[in-house]
């Protein structure tokens, strides 16, 4: 819980450090995707603190491919 805790503290630290050289620059766009990603990269390293079981991007990757290539061997025999 304290890691979690200290993660939010530091994504806070880093928004407040850089979101107002991006609003200085008048740099919409920067500041929708910094904060979008600052949230997401925040959220996931709050659930790994919080021992969250968050699944691998390759998980899906094989979930979609794995009938595909199956179909494709299926040719081959």
């Amino acid at each position: 819980m304290v890691l979690a805790v200290a993660i939010l503290i530091i994504a806070i630290i880093v928004a407040l450090i850089f979101i107002p050289k991006l609003k200085k620059q008048q740099d919409r766009k920067a500041i929708i995707v910094f904060s979008f990603l600052l949230l997401i990269g925040t959220a996931l390293n709050m659930g790994i603190a919080l021992k969250i079981h968050i699944p691998s991007p390759l998980d899906l990757i094989t979930f979609i491919f794995t009938p595909i290539r199956d179909y494709i061997v299926s040719f081959t025999k």
